[in-house]
């Protein structure tokens, strides 16, 4: 799967992606053993036929370091005529004019730079959402919440507010080179304090890059937890409001993060702010050694030295650029590892998947009207993960099925076997007569409909045509809902529902999809005694009546007679059948 910095297929990749295989993470320079496979540098150059060209950014670039060294060079030449008591009025108008060249070029530079990164860095974005959406429940649950934030979201903002910077200080490199070589013409001690100055510089910036990922990493997981820490107050807010002890505990651990984020950031600023002074300073020791130095060693003339002390200041500017740059490029490159990491996770998931995942032949939803398990097993990862096992089961269309058993007995776990949600480890699943792969296709989860213990209410009807909707609208009145929500049901607010009638707006929603099989994992649980008597004894007989096929845990036993079969689960099997 291509990264980030590896950019897109060769056939499809555009400019920000090459723009991006620019910035290699460490871990890629590493890994990588031999040369890409790509045209010389010097060849790339000479191809501007493309708006999108590389090498167009690239002319551009050293068209505004040509102008802005024109600069430096005209105002030298004015500086000695005014010496001469003269004044030249097409200087003073090629000057404009290079200046004015110089502000376009280096503007449509990084306008069209930051362009192009950007969509290279959405299309990406989108790829990695794809994939996501595309993984096993069990890879999701791998990838956590911060990992998963950071993967998608995070690092892609951080990356972002580096591209301004970095294309800066790509443009004052090259219009430091054209510098030099102008401060080399006039004089050579000049030339050589200023390499003396570069290479202090990236000497000091290499020797602190390696600290710089490492301090960034740790600030990076200080963060990660103190959102966690977060998340509890949010979620975790009845409990802290009863618990002056639990809360008392919970701020000390987030002021002991907290503390940790600022020693980390602190750490990781002063390690920039080192490499930003250095270069600053030495900057300046550069026009103090022209000013103060240079005149006892060579014998020049006030004049010489006023035009090598202007063509340094002029210098200081790209060195400036280039220090910034590799500030952002340190962080463009964390940012970038981070990325790759993730899609590497990813890609390693979906490989894992793809391996017990047979093809998708279209399965209609009017065609149900079998299931079976036969042998069933599946464990969770690791050494000591729970396990279900041997597990037989039979539904048939239009049947109401519950299923009982204490806590972790396995039964959230065999309706997520059930559903294609994990991939079975044993056994088979068997839909009208057919065998499924271990992780069976996409078109066999479209037969479920559930509303699962840890259930997500989204915040807009994702999916839902607009007959869909009126479904989902008759439903939401038949569950008696509907007046707590907007006239409009394009979104949906929750926060003020409570968890009973969350459940009932979950519930709408996934009849108003029609699919064959419901699935509720204690879905009456939350209810209050009318809606549960009605759930049972009105509502569960109108789907059964409509072909609906239904499995439900619970554990109401009061309603055990309104289902065509009950089943017990012990430790991971169907350990009984009562009828």
């Amino acid at each position: 799967m291509p990264t980030v910095s590896e950019g897109a297929d060769k056939a499809t990749e555009g400019l920000g992606e090459r723009l991006l295989r620019l910035i290699p993470t460490r871990k890629q320079q590493q890994n990588d053993q031999s040369p890409p496979s790509k045209p010389p540098l010097v060849a790339q150059l000479f191809k501007l036929g493309s708006q999108d060209s590389l090498a167009r950014l690239a002319w551009i670039a050293v068209l505004a370091a040509f102008c802005g060294n024109g600069v430096l060079l005209l105002l030298n030449m004015e500086v000695k005529q005014l010496e001469r008591h003269d004044y030249s009025t097409l200087t003073a108008l090629l000057f404009a004019g290079l200046l004015v060249v110089y502000r376009l070029s280096q503007n449509h530079l990084i306008r069209k730079s930051a362009e192009a990164i950007e969509s290279a860095l959405d299309r990406q974005r989108q790829r990695v959402v794809g994939d996501v959406l595309n993984l096993s429940l069990r890879d999701v649950e791998q990838l956590n919440d911060d990992h998963l934030r950071d993967g998608v979201a995070a690092q892609y903002s951080a990356l972002s507010q580096t591209l301004v910077p970095l294309v800066a200080g790509v443009e004052g490199l090259i219009l430091l080179v054209f510098m030099f070589a102008y401060v080399v013409s006039i004089s050579a001690f000049v030339g050589l304090l200023t390499v003396l100055v570069l290479s202090v510089t990236v000497i000091g910036y290499l020797n602190k890059s390696k600290q710089l990922d490492a301090e960034m990493s740790d600030a990076s997981q200080a963060d990660a937890h103190f959102r966690q820490l977060t998340d509890a107050i949010v979620h975790g807010a009845k409990e802290l409001q009863l618990s002056l002890g639990r809360r008392n505990a919970l701020q000390e651990a987030m002021n002991t993060s907290s503390q940790a984020i600022a020693r980390g950031r602190t750490r990781s600023a002063a390690q920039f702010a080192e490499i930003i002074a250095t270069g600053t300073t030495i900057s300046y020791l550069l026009v103090g050694a022209v000013v103060f130095i240079m005149p006892l060693i060579v014998n020049q003339e006030g004049s010489d030295i006023s035009r090598e002390v202007i063509a340094v200041i002029f210098l200081l500017g790209p060195i400036g650029s280039v220090v910034q740059a590799m500030q952002q490029y340190a962080t463009a490159q964390f940012a970038l590892r981070v990325i790759n990491e993730f899609e590497a996770k990813v890609a390693s998931c979906r490989k894992a998947t793809e391996s017990v995942r047979g093809g998708d032949k279209a399965i209609p939803a009017q065609d149900f009207s079998e299931l079976r398990l036969e042998a069933l097993r599946y464990q969770h990862l690791g050494e000591q993960g729970f396990a279900i096992e041997q597990i037989d089961l039979r539904l048939k269309r239009g049947q109401i099925l519950f299923l009982t058993g204490g806590n972790g007995s396995g039964k959230t776990t065999l309706l997520r076997v059930l559903t294609g949600l994990y991939p079975r480890a044993g056994g088979k699943i068997i839909l009208n007569g057919q065998e499924l792969p271990l992780m069976p296709p996409q078109s066999y989860r479209e037969l479920f409909a559930s509303v699962f213990s840890d259930f997500h209410l989204f915040d807009r009807p994702y999916g839902l045509d607009e007959q869909s909707m009126q479904r989902f609208d008759h439903w939401l009145r038949q569950l008696g809902v509907r007046d707590k929500l907007a006239d409009s049901l394009d979104h949906l607010p929750t926060a003020k529902l409570s968890t009973g009638q969350r459940k009932r707006l979950a519930l709408a929603y996934v009849l108003a999809e029609k699919r064959p099989i419901l699935v509720l994992d204690e879905w009456a649980a939350d209810q209050d005694p009318q809606t549960r008597q009605r759930f049972y004894e009105q509502i569960l007989p109108q789907l059964k009546a409509e072909g609906y096929t239904i499995f439900c845990i619970t554990h109401d036993e009061h309603y055990f007679h309104c289902c065509d079969q009950r089943l017990h689960m012990v430790e991971g099997r169907l350990s009984q059948e009562l009828l």
